[in-house]
């Protein structure tokens, strides 16, 4: 009876072990570059950290007065179809720079020219790195 209950198991630890995997089939690599337009402000990138630097009001992050130093931070949104900025994220080090560089974000009422994919209006990533030196 023991050898009849190895011989099942044994069989039936097989018959889990025999599944086949399919092969993953990949697109085959494109020139994005031709059929993409990435998002474009109206100046370039120099006229979009103009104008987020004039809509920064220093006075209102706190702590930083008498102090030396470099805060950095990173702005993370969304260039929608219609050209406006959408889903902002800033991450850095210091919170009241953090909030003070997405309040000048939102507050831009310039509009963009939406990124392009094979003629098609598409949402797009937009990340702009900010620096504050503080000099006391």
């Amino acid at each position: 009876m023991k050898k009849i209950v190895l011989f099942i198991l044994f069989l039936s630890s097989i018959t889990a072990y025999t599944q086949t995997l399919d092969t993953l089939k990949t697109p085959p690599l494109q020139d994005v570059s031709e059929k993409s337009k990435g998002a474009e402000y109206p100046g370039g990138m120099m006229e979009l950290r103009k104008d987020i630097a004039k809509k920064l009001k220093i006075n209102k992050i706190k702590g930083i007065e008498g102090k030396k130093g470099i805060l950095f931070s990173q702005a993370k949104f969304i260039i929608n179809i219609k050209g406006r900025i959408e889903g902002i994220v800033v991450i850095g080090d210091d919170v009241d720079f953090n909030t003070e560089v997405e309040r000048a974000i939102k507050s831009l009422r310039t509009r963009w020219k939406p990124a392009e994919h094979k003629g098609v209006l598409v949402r797009s990533y937009y990340k702009v790195p900010f620096t504050l030196t503080m000099n006391n």
